[in-house]
């Protein structure tokens, strides 16, 4: 009886009503967008209801009043937002850098032009008017990124927005076209519409509509903005011709020599109607202008993952949207041209991308190079009930004047069901055909596989639970997508508690996540032990005021095949004796992390963690530390700056002597003293040492044929300064220069040095200017 009562107590929440529904009025008015709302306008706009706490806990009234006015004009919608705050010395607020807000008080709102509760523009405004935008989706892995979460600020939408600092608050007005977004064509029209507001100081996220936890979608929950009618938009016609000029030197032989001086000039093109979008590039430049955040490689088996950050591939990538990471763009390395069709069509979606990427090297396709490779990447999607889908998704890579390609096909479903829950599914295939001659007129055996995933979710407001079974066969290969590993089943069944403190409390929520995670070799599924188990403990704790701490407990265990060390050989004579390595290695640690709040001028996290590890390189066991540490500092409204170190040293459990040790600090300083003009400098050294290959229980040294493994270790310094102004997205001026150096020491007599920066060479560098405009009608 007492049972019961307490899991009935542990279960109930507080009443949901329904999403509410409102009508703004159509007003022909002209309109400065300059954060006062002295308008007559804005006094006849509709006025949203009070808004609900969502994080950290939802159903609550928000703690602090925010006010929204909405209407629209023949050509935009219009949103004034007046965001009281019973601090407002405390509001955080720089003239940040486009879509770099999320330290700081902002408002966002979410405009579900299709009303599918599946996907929605999202756009952004600090205390400031500073802007971020993107696309937010439910379910599935986004094409942009591995992981789920779905909130993709990459590409960037016209729109006009201004904010200003009050005594009691501050002020934000937005003015979005209608040529910037997409939607039906019909006379009238129904919107999703949910508007979010950040506080730092407190760390609490409040919604306008009562959007609760306990519920496998956000967008369901979103309340409507209803009869929109006369809304002209009509076809948009852009263009964007840019020019790029780069100079770029390197270490030879017979030393230091730099390149010719490349120039080049392309076009982006886009033809744009209510719901379905064309876009096309001639010679693109897809140069990066910010480099990727270093990454510990040094006891890594598989390739890392890197976001798409480039402009063209950015249009509509939401609608690539598939499980598996079946579509991942950085694939298309260097292209030549490429078109794309977006759009949605009632309720089916489409996504279509074709470009021709130069593959000079060869590395690939297993040829010599010289050869084209053709890109076709599709995606049909269609949707069913209130929040389920159905897709399918083919990819063809080609080359071209030879016989390889890859090929892949495959469909998947989402379904949302009882609130709480959602069921996905995938199933599809590989078709690939390598070339094998340094022509590659001659194609190897084809190799055929597949790949599939099941998955079951449930997201409760105190108790969630994901369980996942993924299976991706030895042959299955996507030269469009990211699957860094096959020939693997998968399992994990991940849980998660929360516990709500009272509104007041000291502790505001504390969620622990627990469960395993299980891999078989295909073929021995189900028939055979496991050849990887972890099992992993992680408690985080969040404080009122925005303190947050994290701990962690992980058990692991592998096998380690020896087909994967075949070419070692250890022992005494010229052949030695074939290696041989650990048959398991079982490692178990610990981690401990904290965050502070953002406070008004800095904010920092940290983060530790010490155990057993395997050590693949040599299939050895070992021990090690990791540790990561960042600082983000804000000593005014237009400088900021980041500080961060990654650091891990592991240890062979044999005879504890350092196996690797890796250590990569990072600084990155903005300065803008306007919203249009943006300098920045990133500087990365990167130190790693790995000692010499030896045999996990002797310790004699492993060789490749009569050659010892050897040690490796490298110093560098990279170095990239940016100079940007871009009045709109799109319309830009980019001048940079990059420069890498390093230790010449390394791998000679004398050694590397760490921080030596006397010793350090340059090795390679680079200047670069880009020019483009965007004109649009």
């Amino acid at each position: 009886m007492i049972q019961t009562a307490l899991l009935a107590l542990l279960l109930q929440a507080p009443a949901q009503g329904a999403p509410p529904s409102i009508t703004a009025p159509r007003i022909e008015a002209p309109v400065v967008v300059d954060g006062v709302l002295d308008e007559a306008a804005w006094q006849q706009a509709t006025a949203l209801g009070p808004f609900h706490q969502y994080e950290p806990a939802d159903g609550r009234p928000a703690e602090e009043r925010t006010d929204v006015r909405v209407w629209y004009a023949p050509d935009a919608i219009y949103f004034g937002i007046r965001a009281y705050d019973t601090q407002p010395g405390r509001i955080r607020a720089t003239r940040a850098d486009r879509d770099n807000i999320d330290g700081e008080d902002h408002i966002v709102i979410y405009l579900d032009t299709f009303a599918d509760r599946r996907r929605a523009f999202m756009f952004g405004v600090n205390a400031l008017g500073v802007q971020m935008d993107g696309v937010r989706t439910e379910g599935a892995a986004s094409a942009g990124r591995i992981f789920g979460g779905n909130i993709d600020t990459n590409p960037d939408f016209l729109f006009e927005s201004a904010g200003r600092v009050t005594e009691d608050g501050y002020i934000v007005e937005v003015r979005i076209p209608f040529k910037t977004l997409r939607f039906p064509t019909s006379a009238q029209q129904n919107w999703g519409l949910q508007v979010e507001r950040v506080t730092q100081r407190t760390g609490y996220r409040d919604t306008w509509t009562d959007v609760r936890r306990a519920s496998a979608s956000y967008l369901v929950q979103a309340g409507t903005i209803a009869g929109l009618h006369g809304l002209e938009r009509g076809m948009v016609l852009e263009g964007q011709p840019f020019f790029t000029a780069s100079s770029n030197g390197r270490v030879t032989p017979t030393g230091f020599r730099r390149e010719r001086t490349g120039r080049d000039v392309g076009a982006n093109l886009k033809m744009s109607f209510s719901s379905v979008a064309l876009d096309a590039t001639i010679n693109p430049d897809f140069s990066q202008v910010e480099s990727d955040a270093g990454q510990v490689t040094i006891n890594e088996r598989f390739a890392l993952f890197f976001p798409e950050k480039r402009p063209f591939f950015l249009e509509g990538i939401e609608l690539f949207n598939t499980p598996n990471q079946l579509v991942y763009t950085r694939q298309i390395v260097d292209p030549i041209a490429g078109g794309k069709v977006t759009g949605k069509l009632g309720p089916i979606a489409v996504a279509h991308l074709t470009a021709l990427d130069e593959d000079a090297d060869g590395v690939r396709d297993g040829s010599a190079g010289g050869h084209e490779a053709l890109f076709n990447v599709a995606r049909l999607r269609r949707d069913f009930g209130a929040n389920s889908l159905v897709g399918l998704t083919a990819t063809d890579r080609s080359l071209m004047g030879g016989p390889a390609y890859n090929r892949v096909l495959a469909a998947d479903t989402r379904i949302v069901f009882g609130k709480l829950y959602y069921f996905e599914a995938q199933a599809g295939g590989s078709w690939t055909r390598e070339a094998t001659t340094p022509g590659g007129e001659i194609a190897g055996a084809r190799k055929d596989g597949e790949i599939w995933k099941l998955e079951f979710d449930r997201t409760g407001r105190m108790f969630g639970f994901n369980y996942k079974l993924n299976g991706i066969s030895p042959d299955f290969i996507t030269r469009a997508g990211f699957v860094n590993r096959n020939n693997v089943i998968s399992a994990a069944a991940f849980n998660r508690f929360t516990y709500y403190g009272d509104t007041g409390a000291a502790v505001e929520t504390i969620t622990t996540f627990f469960g395993p995670t299980l891999v078989w070799d295909y073929d021995d599924f189900a028939s055979a032990s496991p050849v990887e188990t972890s099992g992993t403990l992680s408690t985080s704790f969040r404080f009122r005021g925005g303190w947050t701490a994290r701990l962690g407990l992980n058990r692991d265990g592998v096998d380690l095949d020896p087909a994967d060390y075949a070419s070692y050989n250890t022992g005494i004579g010229p052949v030695g004796t074939q290696y041989s390595p650990l048959e398991e290695v079982v490692a178990t640690g610990f981690s401990i992390g904290v965050a502070t709040p953002t406070f008004q001028r800095f904010n920092a996290d940290a983060s530790i963690g010490h155990g057993g590890t395997p050590i693949f390189q040599e299939g050895s066991k070992g021990r090690g530390t990791k540790a990561q540490v960042s600082l983000s500092l804000r000593p005014n409204s237009v400088t900021r700056a980041s500080i961060g170190t990654s650091y891990q040293r592991i240890y062979r459990e044999r005879d504890d002597s350092e196996f690797a040790h890796a250590l990569i600090p990072r600084l990155q300083a903005e300065f803008q003293p306007r919203r249009s003009l943006f300098f920045r400098a990133i500087s990365e050294y990167r130190m790693e040492r790995r000692a010499a290959l030896q045999d996990a229980r002797t310790g004699a040294p492993l060789r490749r044929g009569t050659v010892a493994v050897p040690a490796q270790e490298t110093n560098g310094l990279r170095v990239d300064l940016l100079a940007a102004y871009e009045p709109t997205p799109g319309t830009v001026a980019y001048f940079g220069y990059g420069s890498s150096r390093a230790d010449t020491g390394c791998g000679s007599i004398t050694g590397c040095r760490s921080f030596s920066l006397d010793r350090l060479e340059r090795m390679s560098d680079g200047l670069f200017i880009k020019l483009a405009y965007l004109f649009r009608r």
